[in-house]
C-alpha cells in the first residue's frame, strides 16, 4: 500500500495534467454551448486512459524503485566499509605509532651498554644500533605524513639551530669514518616548518654521510637564490637513477650495494618538500659526488 500510495505521488505531474485537460475542455464545451454529455463521455475516455497509463507504468515504477532502494543499499554497505576502512587503518596505523615509540627504549638502553663497554665489537654494534633508530624514526615520520592531520606550523625558520641539532647527532659517524665538515654558520632564516624541514635536512646528511667513505661535506647557503646545498665526495648516483630516486621503495644501485637503504627516505624528502614548497635539486656523478640543493619559497604568501 505504500508503494502505490508513493507511486501515485509521483505521477503527481500526470494529475495536474489531467486537471488542466479536464478544465479546458469543460470551458470550450460552456463557451461553444456543447451538451455536456458529450463532455462526460470525453471525460470517461480520459480517465480510462488515465488509469490504463497508471496500471501499466506501475511495474515499472516498482523496478525503478527495486533499483533504488539496492542502490542505496549499496550506497551504505560501501559507506560502511569505507568507514570501517579508515578505523582499521586508523587503528593500524596507532599501533606501528607506538611500537615504533616503544622500541626507542631498548634503543637507547643498548647504546648505552655499548658506551659502558667500548671496544672495537661494541662499536660496530653500536653503529648499526643507530642505523636502527633511524630506521625507526624514518618509519615514524612516515606514519606521520601520511595522516592528513600532520600539523604544520609554516613560519620563519632558522636554518642553523636546525643544522647544528643535526650535526651534533651525526658527529659520532663523522668521526668513525673521518670525514671533515666544511660548514660555516648561515644566519638565515627560511620559510618553512621547523619539524619537518629539519627531517628533510637529517635525511640529506645522513645520506651523505652513508655514501661517503672518504673526503668531506659541504653544507653552504647562497642568500640570493635561498638555496641550502649539501655536497659530499662519495659514491654519487648512477644518471640513469636520479629521476627514480625520490620513488617510494626505489633504493637504486648504490643503495643495493650499500645494503642500508629502505628505499624510504628521499620519498620522505620529497613529499615533505611538496607540502612546504620547497624545490629539490640533484646533482652527481658517480665516484665523484652528489649535490642536494633546497630552494625556499620567497614568502609566506607562496605556501
Amino acid at each position: 500500500m505504500n508503494r502505490l500510495i508513493g507511486y501515485l505521488k509521483s505521477q503527481y505531474q500526470l494529475f495536474l495534467c489531467f486537471v488542466f485537460v479536464a478544465v479546458t475542455n469543460l470551458l470550450v464545451f460552456l463557451v461553444a454551448s456543447l451538451s455536456l454529455e458529450y463532455y462526460g463521455l470525453f471525460m470517461e475516455i480520459l480517465i480510462f486512459g488515465l488509469v490504463v497509463y497508471l496500471v501499466a507504468r506501475f511495474p515499472s515504477y516498482q523496478k525503478e524503485r527495486t533499483l533504488a532502494e539496492q542502490v542505496e543499499e549499496l550506497k551504505e554497505e560501501i559507506k560502511k566499509n569505507e568507514n570501517d576502512y579508515i578505523d582499521k587503518r586508523k587503528e593500524l596505523e596507532e599501533y606501528f605509532l607506538l611500537w615504533t615509540h616503544q622500541i626507542k627504549t631498548p634503543i637507547t638502553v643498548s647504546k648505552l651498554l655499548f658506551r659502558t663497554y667500548e671496544n672495537e665489537q661494541t662499536k660496530a654494534l653500536e653503529e648499526q644500533m643507530f642505523y636502527i633508530e633511524e630506521y625507526t624514526n624514518m618509519a615514524m615520520n612516515y606514519i606521520k605524513l601520511i595522516d592528513r592531520n600532520a600539523d604544520m606550523d609554516i613560519t620563519y625558520v632558522d636554518l642553523d639551530e636546525i643544522i647544528k641539532l643535526v650535526l651534533k647527532k651525526y658527529a659520532m659517524l663523522f668521526i668513525d669514518k673521518k670525514i671533515s665538515l666544511n660548514y660555516e654558520p648561515i644566519h638565515q632564516q627560511v620559510i618553512a616548518d621547523s619539524k619537518w624541514l629539519s627531517i628533510i635536512i637529517e635525511q640529506l646528511i645522513a645520506n651523505a654521510v652513508k655514501y661517503t667513505n672518504e673526503g668531506s661535506i659541504t653544507i653552504s647557503y647562497d642568500k640570493e637564490t635561498r638555496q641550502l646545498s649539501i655536497i659530499d665526495t662519495g659514491i654519487g648516483i648512477r644518471e640513469e637513477d636520479i629521476p627514480k630516486i625520490f620513488d617510494r621503495g626505489y633504493s637504486g644501485f648504490n643503495g643495493r650495494l650499500n645494503e642500508k637503504s629502505s628505499g624510504l627516505g628521499l620519498y620522505l624528502v620529497k613529499k615533505i618538500a611538496v607540502l612546504l614548497n620547497i624545490e629539490i635539486d640533484v646533482d652527481s656523478k658517480l665516484n665523484v659526488g652528489s649535490t642536494f640543493s633546497l630552494k625556499f619559497p620567497a614568502n609566506l604568501t607562496n605556501l
